[in-house]
Parts: structure tokens; sequence; C-alpha cells
């Protein structure tokens, strides 16, 4: 029989691995390890109620990092979702507590000046890491689809197009026998949106040509060896300081490519298919940020014949 929180904590993750991908149980690992055990291990799952979640949702919120910092209302979000996936076979109350609010943290994308400047400066060489910030920036590539690419994905010649279909990531190892903490993945991505063909334009496809190895070869080395998303990201940043732009994430690529490609009217379900998106509105609300001279000249659009 099960009464606690943790014990139905550890059947939950055992019943979890027959049917949860790796990188997904390795989370599920790492928030109960860090968050949910050392709260609740212990507690009677009978006595668990509204008010209980909602002091821990505060307490997280407050100082429930692992510093004892704030955590955000995201991740504290998914911390409760996982929780109550947990608990919600042994409730016997009506679950009614109050979800922290995610509001959307502000996203930079790079001004025009600062995409020229990267562009000019990825475009010179011969360089496969340079080839992939060019790739990224020409399809909103994300960095895990990226570093697994190989050339055996990239149609140069009928189609034109790249098929993702893999990701890599560093996940927390979910396996007590393995040495390391950490270990690297190439698996599927998220979601079956992500799984996708995106056309390449005829100065990308130009471009490849000039850099095609054999098909097993990744497209960021040109050998079978890879590079892990943290050594690109490391790499993605060496060029932003000789480009003298401020240091951000390789994702700010990706919301660049959106918001360039609303500023120039691509069709928003073709951009959202290509992104590997479900939904348009997510991208359009997520992805697409236009700066103040661009949102000038819509405005003064409202003007003409005034």
């Amino acid at each position: 029989m099960i009464h606690t929180v943790g014990e139905a904590t550890k059947d939950f993750l055992v019943k979890a691995r027959t049917n949860t991908k790796e990188s997904t149980l390795s989370q599920y690992g790492s928030i109960c390890t860090r968050h949910i055990l050392p709260y609740f291990q212990h507690m009677e799952l009978t006595s668990i109620n509204n008010e209980v979640i909602n002091n821990f949702i505060k307490y997280k919120l407050k100082n429930g990092g692992l510093r004892g910092n704030a955590l955000s209302p995201k991740y504290t979000n998914d911390m409760v979702n996982l929780l109550m996936q947990i608990i919600k076979p042994y409730c016997n109350f009506d679950i009614n507590f109050a979800k922290p609010s995610c509001t959307q943290e502000e996203i930079s994308i790079f001004t025009e000046a600062e995409y020229n400047r990267l562009k000019s400066h990825v475009s010179i060489g011969t360089d496969n890491r340079k080839l992939g910030i060019i790739i990224a920036m020409l399809t909103g590539i994300r960095i895990g689809e990226l570093c697994a690419l190989k050339w055996e994905n990239i149609d140069l010649e009928i189609k034109g197009t790249i098929f993702i279909d893999k990701t890599m990531q560093r996940i927390e190892s979910t396996d007590d026998t393995e040495k390391a903490k950490t270990k690297i993945i190439i698996d599927t991505p998220k979601s079956p949106a992500s799984i996708r063909k995106i056309p390449l334009q005829e100065v990308l496809l130009t471009k490849l040509k000039e850099f095609r190895s054999d098909d097993g070869s990744y497209v960021l080395t040109n050998t079978r060896k890879y590079i892990e998303p943290r050594t690109y990201q490391r790499q993605f940043k060496s060029y932003l300081q000789a480009c003298n732009i401020p240091e951000t994430n390789f994702h700010t690529l990706r919301h660049t490519f959106a918001t360039r490609s609303i500023a120039r009217k691509v069709d928003p379900k073709s951009l959202s298919i290509s992104l590997g998106h479900t939904d348009v509105g997510f991208t359009m609300k997520r992805y697409v940020h236009p700066d103040i001279e661009y949102r000038r000249t819509q405005m003064e659009k409202v003007a003409t014949g005034f």
C-alpha cells in the first residue's frame, strides 16, 4: 500500500520508465529529487489539501531554489503539475489551488546592424561551426536540432530541404548504475510537429554545397564526431564577442528569424510549420518581436492620406 508522497513519487517514476522519453524522465527525476521529495517525502497522502499545495507554491516562489533563491512562476508551475500527476490518483478533495501566473519574459532579438555584423563574420572562410550559425539565421532551427543534424538529413539536389527528426541534449542520468551525473542523448524532438522538412533558400543551398560531406557526418564538424549544444553555445558567444554584440543565448537566432520572417510578409502558417510549432498563434505570440522601427513603418500606414 502507498501511504506517503514519497512512496507515490517512487511508484510514479517506476511506471513512467515504460512510456516516457528519457529526456522527460530526467526532468521528472530532477524536480522530484530537488523539490518535491525534500518538502513532501514523509507527508501522508491523506494530509494533502489545497492549503498545503498553496503553501508549497508560496515557499518555492519566494526561496525555493537550491541556493534559497526565488523560482520562476513557470518552473514552479511545472513542479506543481508534476506533483499533481503523482498524487492525483490518491486525492480525495476538490483540487482548487492558486497556480502562479506566468507572464511572458521579455525576449530580445538582434538589431539589423547586429544581424548584419554577425552575418558578415560567419560568412568568411570554410568553418562548419560558422556554417551552423548561417543555417540557424536562415531557418530558425533549434540548437539541439542543429547539433544532431547530419548531411544525410539534407537534400541538396531534388527537394532542397532539411529534414529535422533528431535533437541532441545533455540530461541528468536516469540510471543509478551510471557513473556520470549527466550524459548526451540524441532522440526524436519534443513534439510530432517538430519532426519536419524545412525548404531551403537558394543562397543557403549554394552555401551548403560548398561544405557537403559524407552522409554519416555531422554538419557542424564534417566528421562522425558531434559538437554538443553546451559547447556550441560557447562558440556562438565567441562570435558575438568578435562582432561586438551583447552576449545572448543561441535561441535569440530563432526569435530573430521569426521576427524577420513576419516583417518580410512570410505566411504565418508556413513560418509556424518551419519552426516546428503546432499553433500559429503560439508562433506569433512567443516568437515575433517587432522592433520600434518596424512598428513605426506600420504606424505610418495609418497616416497615409491624412
